[in-house]
Parts: C-alpha cells; sequence; structure tokens
C-alpha cells in the first residue's frame, strides 16, 4: 500500500508534479491520466518534477516519470527538471536513465509552493495493468540496462493483458 501521495500544481504552461513519501504504483493512476492531458496542450512550456520530499518510489512510477520526460522532449522540444535533495533518489533516477531525459538538480525550494493532492481514483485491475505495463515500457526504451531488467516482467504483465482482452472479447 503506497503511504505517499502526488501533488500536482500548474502556472501559466509549466506543470509542477510532488512526490511525497512512499509513492507507488497506486498512485500513479491519476498522474498518467494528467500526463496524456498535457501532452495535448499546445502552450507547455515546463515541467518540474520535485522529489524533495521523496523517500521511496517504485518502477512504475520511474517509468511514468520517464514518459512524462520523453514525451515532454518529443511533442514540445522541453526537458523537464526534476529536483532532488536525496542521494539515493538522485542515484536512482540516473541509474534509470531519466538523466537523459531530465536536468536532475539537487535543490531544496520553498515548501509552502502551493500544490494540490492528485485524489487516486477507483483503480481497476486492468487500468493498472495497463499503467504498470507502459511505465516499464517506458523503461526499457531508456537504456538496455533497464531494457534486460524489465523485459521478463514486461512480457509477463504483456501476457497476461491479452489474457484478459481475449477472456472479455469471448464475454461479447
Amino acid at each position: 500500500m503506497s503511504t505517499g501521495h502526488v501533488e500536482y500544481a500548474s502556472l501559466n504552461g509549466t506543470h509542477i508534479f510532488k512526490l511525497i513519501g512512499e509513492v507507488r504504483a497506486q498512485s500513479c493512476i491519476s498522474l498518467d491520466k494528467l500526463l496524456s492531458k498535457i501532452e495535448q496542450q499546445s502552450n507547455v512550456v515546463g515541467a518540474i518534477v520535485d522529489l524533495t520530499q521523496t523517500t521511496f518510489i517504485d518502477s512504475t512510477v520511474l517509468g511514468i516519470l520517464a514518459k512524462l520526460g520523453l514525451k515532454l522532449k518529443q511533442i514540445h522540444q522541453i526537458q523537464a527538471v526534476m529536483l532532488s535533495t536525496n542521494p539515493d533518489m538522485t542515484t536512482l533516477a540516473n541509474s534509470m536513465g531519466l538523466g537523459q531525459v531530465f536536468v536532475i538538480l539537487n535543490y531544496c525550494g520553498d515548501p509552502k509552493v502551493c500544490t494540490r493532492e492528485l485524489m487516486e481514483e477507483h483503480i481497476t485491475h486492468n487500468a493498472m495493468l495497463t499503467t504498470v505495463l507502459d511505465a516499464h515500457k517506458t523503461l526499457m526504451k531508456l537504456n538496455e540496462s533497464n531494457q534486460n531488467m524489465f523485459e521478463p516482467l514486461v512480457k509477463q504483465l504483456q501476457k497476461e493483458q491479452d489474457t484478459i482482452e481475449q477472456v472479455s472479447q469471448q464475454n461479447v
């Protein structure tokens, strides 16, 4: 169970994501949906991911952050910024290749920045499966090490998703 959460704010085309505590896959459905909306916007000028209060992030969260960085680079030609004061978080982000799509800064910002918590939605198994699968596929795109590390998991998740789709089509 997640003991952390994601907060979000936007001002004049700059999007701010603050990850607080232990942020795991369950907290990311809302974040993933929000990223899909942001990539459709034409007025995006920047993005900041604040990890200064993050104590743990799992690979699904890392994959969704990688997706954010990649999409901003590809669609909007923007290099997103990641703020981290925790050496472990910085090392983890760099080891997963996030330094390729983010400028990672050691920064201690103002804790009074106004963000609001992204509310966790009722999560279906299929929605969670899709989000976890997509996040890990995105991580695999960043480097060969991630490709080797997550390929078995992605194959297993893809097989599960295919089975679910076959069952739902049989029920139609």
